[in-house]
């Protein structure tokens, strides 16, 4: 993967520039901060894909930098570097959001690995936000009384038992169903499910 800006944020200069090298080597473009609040402004100013950050940056640890990233609203993935390769060390940095934690001195196939990976995990993930999103729109158009059929439906209901629910006839209830596929533009009662599931109604019963 190439053409992704990695933030590097580091308080060795020479360990951060030889980083910046390599990524830069494999395509990537950088920047680099050696201290929190330079990464912070870069944040801001750049369009960052992912963050390498170092575990310890002087006064300040990179875990507080994670989590200051985040209270910001930055959503890129963030891997921790650390010479100091503990479990405890690993397990907070995951706690606070970091997508991984690689050891110093890195193995340059390891880590563009994990950069590869981060990236693409944090798109898929945007993605199905993007489609949870645009399912609950959809779902929003409907009238009180196609949702409360829609629910209904998702809940396994028959069209015989939802009439009876709701007190209509069953005619009235695939009418509504009729409606409902077509105002959403799609053709069958699964796609419906499907839909309906991804925005979060409920995964169908019985």
């Amino acid at each position: 993967m190439t053409g992704k800006t990695i933030m590097i944020v580091d308080d060795d200069r020479g360990f951060a520039q030889s980083l910046a090298n390599m990524l830069g080597a494999s395509g990537y473009r950088t920047c680099v901060s050696y201290d929190p609040a330079s990464a912070l402004a870069q944040s801001r100013s750049h369009q960052v894909d992912c963050a390498l950050i170092d575990y310890n940056l002087g006064a300040t640890l990179g875990t507080t930098l994670i989590t200051r990233l985040r209270e910001e609203g930055h959503g890129f993935p963030m891997i921790m570097l650390t010479g100091y390769g503990d479990v405890r060390t690993a397990t907070q940095a995951m706690k606070l959001g970091a997508a991984d934690f690689v050891e110093k001195p890195y193995e340059p196939g390891e880590l563009l690995a994990s950069i590869d990976t981060a990236i693409n995990k944090a798109r898929d993930t945007s993605h199905a936000a993007d489609g949870i999103r645009e399912a609950r729109r959809m779902l929003r158009m409907l009238t009180e009384r196609e949702s409360e059929i829609v629910d209904a439906i998702v809940a396994g209901s028959s069209s015989k038992q939802i009439a009876e629910a709701l007190g209509v006839s069953q005619r009235t209830v695939e009418a509504h169903r009729a409606n409902v596929l077509q105002k959403l533009g799609i053709s069958n009662t699964a796609s419906l499910v499907r839909l309906a599931v991804l925005a979060g109604l409920g995964p169908p019963q019985g």
